[in-house]
């Protein structure tokens, strides 16, 4: 049996084309739509009376049961009708089916939206569904905090306290739902402070960096006080140990007076400063440097996104440098945060906090510090060298952080608070 395709913009004009080649006997076959309209199957009813006992298949037809009752009805009692008849039947009527409801195909078919504007409002409803998700979820957490508030408000108290010390939402919550309940507002505090000195890790002042020795680089984003710092420790090891124990290496030829300043100190130190601009200049001079007790080595200062971070990780990695980061604790938590993971990508030797005397707040970076747990060598209080740098102490810092306070503008209402504090997840600290 010869089978035609016919294809037009429309059923109905694809209709028209197989009656004028085939005749009004035709018998259709199959339709579907396509991209350039729809494709009618069919073939000649000369042809479909050629169909023997094992014809080839054809597509599915799906039949009404009083479409098979008309087609009983019409048949000879006396014989069953042969497999060949009962498809020619049931195609023609089809065909007849077909042809009759062409224009309400047509119409349907123009009524289907495209697949692209489906994809579209499934999109939107279940982006319907995420927000009301997270609507519930807020509701649930505000109720959730309503309760606990209602049986201990001291909690709100403790998280108002640390967010406006400058700690986050998110860790002034982890430390508030470990909050004893019945404790005056002085033991409150004083819980507190302990929780914060637990979680906050320093290095104890006869086992720092000039004490224990080695080669340490400051890294960090530029401004933070790398080359100051580098000089105060240089001094601390040469007040200590002498000027022949301390190797000083800069690699930081971009910033013009860079070099010249380094220099500057370490000719009143009695220590001379050698340049590495490559890779194997460092490793060169760190062979030189065998027998030194400490070498310090000033980078050149780069922005956290600045893709030169990753090379300049690798160098000081490959040439056995151990990394020591340095925090301005003037800037935005969130800029630290964001420095932290873009340095700390393998591992770090610890932190110093620079600029502290600057610092309104010290809460968010040694909130940041706690949460990446990064280990504190310094802090850096001012410019004078050696003078203004200290070990780190938990109980200092700790203390000025909880008794630093956001000025009035920048003070949530109780009502904001309550909102505040449902908006945010728990997690360990």
């Amino acid at each position: 049996m010869k089978l035609k395709k016919f294809t037009a913009p429309t059923t109905r004009e694809a209709l028209q084309k197989l009656r004028a080649e085939l005749g009004e006997d035709a018998i259709i076959l199959s339709t579907k739509q396509t991209a350039a309209g729809t494709e009618v199957l069919a073939a000649s009813s000369q042809d479909l009376d050629m169909v023997t006992e094992k014809p080839a298949a054809a597509a599915p037809v799906s039949w009404t049961k009083a479409d098979r009752a008309q087609q009983l009805a019409i048949q000879e009692p006396d014989r069953q009708p042969t497999q060949a008849e009962r498809v020619a039947q049931q195609v023609a009527a089809q065909r007849d089916v077909l042809i009759n409801r062409a224009p309400v195909v047509e119409q349907a078919t123009q009524q289907v939206p495209p697949a692209n504007d489906m994809v579209n409002e499934q999109t939107a409803v279940l982006d319907e569904i995420k927000q009301m998700r997270q609507l519930l979820k807020d509701q649930m957490a505000m109720m959730t905090w309503r309760d606990a508030l209602e049986k201990n408000p001291q909690r709100g108290e403790l998280w108002n306290l640390l967010t406006q010390s400058g700690f986050s939402p998110l860790f002034a919550r982890t430390v508030v739902e470990k909050l004893p309940s019945d404790l005056s507002e002085t033991q409150m505090q004083d819980w507190a402070m302990n929780v914060l000195k637990k979680n906050l890790n320093v290095v104890p002042a006869n086992k720092d960096l000039v004490e224990t020795g080695g080669t340490f680089a400051l890294v960090g984003p530029t401004g933070v006080g790398k080359t100051t710092t580098t000089a105060k420790m240089a001094a601390r090891c040469v007040v200590k140990y002498g000027a022949d124990s301390l190797g000083l290496i800069t690699t930081d030829s971009y910033r013009i007076g860079a070099q010249d300043q380094l220099r500057i100190y370490g000719k009143i130190l009695g220590v001379q400063v050698y340049t590495a601009q490559t890779h194997a200049d460092l490793q060169q001079l760190r062979n030189s440097m065998q027998r030194k007790r400490l070498i310090l080595i000033d980078t050149v200062g780069m922005g956290q996104r600045d893709s030169r971070v990753a090379e300049q990780t690798k160098i000081l990695t490959d040439s056995h440098v151990k990394r020591v980061l340095l925090l301005n604790a003037t800037s935005q938590p969130e800029t630290l945060d964001d420095v932290v993971r873009h340095y700390k990508s393998t591992g770090l030797s610890g932190a110093i906090l620079s600029k502290l005397d600057e610092a309104i707040k010290i809460g968010g970076v040694l909130d940041v510090v706690m949460r990446h747990k990064l280990t504190l060598q310094y802090i850096a209080t001012g410019q004078r060298v050696p003078e203004d740098l200290f070990p780190a102490d938990p109980r200092v810092l700790v203390h000025r952080a909880m008794r630093s306070r956001s000025s009035q503008a920048f003070q949530a209402s109780s009502g904001e608070l309550k909102w505040k504090m449902a908006q945010v997840s728990t997690t360990g600290i």
